[in-house]
């Protein structure tokens, strides 16, 4: 990337120099310098994105780039010289020397006072004041364009997701993997097994909800690109440190999730401002391993109950939890973007196995963290409460169309864990609006992308679920009812996990928040949160143009195992 950057500095220096020798020669007018200047920034802009593009892997991207900006480039410059500067050549016919300057008369036009203002040294100079001063500007513009993407969002009072006056907490046992661990619930409530087996049958499916956990989490290597034994190694690989940790993360008081608070230190340390303290525990989970932290107020509308344990196969009371939460420190682990591209084969549960795996690392180091500093503090994964909720409280981004959360710096591509403790002398981060759901409206790719057809196609979010089957309180006892949001149908998504050998992940590689940290992506994603939603239609379609967002690319597999070196 440094290399491109000098690159371009040479090529700018070099246009300066060239407008400079322009002016010398020709009498350009203010229309005139804005198309030079415009068509020289949009050939350095093609040529930054079209390295940029080539870097991360994706040449098509790069030859779209030179070819629309590189185009609109050249065709400005032609233009600009052909109808404004051309014609107007300076006359150097007749010559005065008045002093110790020379001025050239042009004498094919009477306004002789103006020529001479045109031919004197010092307006070069200031000429070139502009130019120069035109191409950083336009620079800057470009910056801050980067720079509002990297920007704070807009500050709320509560999250951006209406919530009606009779939502109820989130039941756990109606959470899928717990449900699908357990064997005690699924005998207890053999109805829901029932109508799930029935429409998955009318859905083509061989589908059956016993034994179905092993399936995808265990997989079964074939000869095919993506679901190799290579694959499935690099899988397991992923997962290590999770499954030795905890089998099942949304269990609660097990493994890594353990609610023993015995070892907190006697003396509690005092910070010298809450400021001060948010700082601290953003650093040490910096440190940890977070990608982005936040911080929120404990919110039990986020928090599951009842809890279910799958592994113990029990229900679990908020009234056996260690201590009162007051806060709730929110982490995202950033997934490996070329892992993800290969969705849906089993190479991108190489990277979500990490990023759980991962999770184990930073949840369980920041709250020991925390008890050292004389407070009480549980780690969670998956279990106790809503991770998305919890992260879009904290000001992390924005829930999506399929549900998982998009953040404005890390897109879709994150994992997400969570401290609760009793700590709250601390300064609490704000949910924010990103226009991320304004984007999510006129999109679609996830839905588009989805190989079970889970993700809705509703244009707005609703209050409950709209699909197939969704009036059955037999089948839809998943769903979340009374949150503004779109709702996916989760028995889908996971009948596909089962009959894929592993989890999918289409829906986070086809999001066009999805993308390796490249400036220009972060100047596109700065222009779809200011520009109005029809154009989010049309930014949609020129993602898929420039080459992003494929799915069931065996190709993407061959990359990701050659990206070592």
């Amino acid at each position: 990337m440094g290399l491109m950057w000098l690159i371009v500095g040479i090529i700018t220096g070099l246009s300066i120099w060239i407008l400079f020798t322009l002016n010398k020669s020709f009498t350009i007018n203010w229309i005139g310098w804005t198309g030079l200047i415009a068509g020289i920034f949009f050939i350095l802009f093609a040529i930054a994105w079209s390295v940029s593009s080539v870097l991360e892997g994706v040449p098509r991207s790069g030859s779209m780039g030179a070819i629309m900006f590189g185009g609109i480039g050249l065709i400005t410059l032609v233009l600009t010289w052909r109808f404004k500067i051309q014609a107007f050549k300076k006359n150097q016919n007749i010559d005065k020397e008045i002093g110790s300057e020379k001025i050239i008369e042009d004498t094919n036009d009477g306004t002789t006072s103006r020529r001479k203002f045109l031919g004197l040294p010092a307006l070069g100079a200031l000429n070139l004041k502009y130019v120069i001063g035109s191409v950083v500007g336009l620079g800057a513009v470009a910056t801050s364009a980067i720079a509002v993407k990297k920007a704070k969002g807009k500050i709320l009072d509560d999250v951006p997701n209406t919530i009606q006056d009779n939502y109820k907490r989130m039941d756990q046992r109606g959470v899928i993997q717990a449900f699908a661990h357990s064997t005690k619930l699924q005998e207890e409530n053999k109805n829901w097994v029932d109508a799930w087996e029935t429409a998955a049958k009318k859905r083509g499916k061989d589908f059956k909800v016993k034994g179905s956990y092993e399936k995808f989490v265990y997989g079964n290597p074939r000869d095919e690109v993506g679901y190799r034994q290579l694959d499935y190694a690099l899988a397991r690989g992923g997962w290590e440190t999770s499954i030795k940790s905890i089998s099942v993360t949304v269990a609660p008081n097990q493994g890594f999730q353990y609610w023993d608070q015995s070892e907190v230190n006697k003396n509690k340390y005092i910070f010298n401002s809450k400021t001060e303290a948010a700082e601290a525990i953003k650093s040490a989970a910096k440190l940890y391993g977070s990608d982005k932290t936040g911080i929120t107020v404990h919110d039990v509308r986020w928090d599951y109950d009842p809890l279910y344990d799958p592994i113990d196969e029990k229900v679990v009371s908020w009234d056996d939890f260690p201590f009162k939460p007051k806060t709730v420190i929110v982490c995202l682990i950033e997934m490996d973007y070329l892992a993800l591209s290969t969705a849906p084969a089993v190479v991108t549960d190489g990277t979500s196995g990490q990023g759980y795996s991962d999770m184990v690392v930073v949840a369980s180091h920041l709250a020991a963290f925390i008890r050292h500093l004389g407070y009480n503090a549980v780690a969670s994964g998956n279990d106790l409460g809503m991770s998305v909720a919890y992260a879009v409280a904290a000001g992390l981004g924005e829930v999506s169309r399929a549900g998982w959360l998009i953040s404005p710096d890390l897109g879709p591509k994150v994992r997400i864990c969570k401290v609760y403790t009793d700590f709250e002398f601390v300064e609490y981060d704000k949910p924010r609006d990103y226009s991320i759901t304004n984007f999510c409206i006129h999109c679609k790719r996830c839905a588009d992308a989805c190989p079970s057809e889970a993700i809705t196609f509703e244009d707005e979010p609703t209050f409950g679920p709209t699909f197939e089957n969704s009036d059955d309180p037999d089948y839809n006892w998943s769903s979340h009812s009374g949150v503004l949001k779109w709702h996916s149908d989760s028995k889908k998504c996971y009948e596909f996990w089962t009959e894929n050998g592993g989890s999918c992940s289409s829906c986070i590689a086809a999001c066009p928040y999805n993308k390796p940290d490249f400036w220009h992506h972060d100047l596109i994603d700065t222009s779809n949160v200011v520009l109005p939603g029809q154009a989010h239609y049309i930014m949609k379609e020129m993602d898929k143009v420039f080459g992003y967002g494929n799915v069931n690319d065996p190709i993407k597999v061959g990359k990701f195992w050659k990206s070592g070196s």
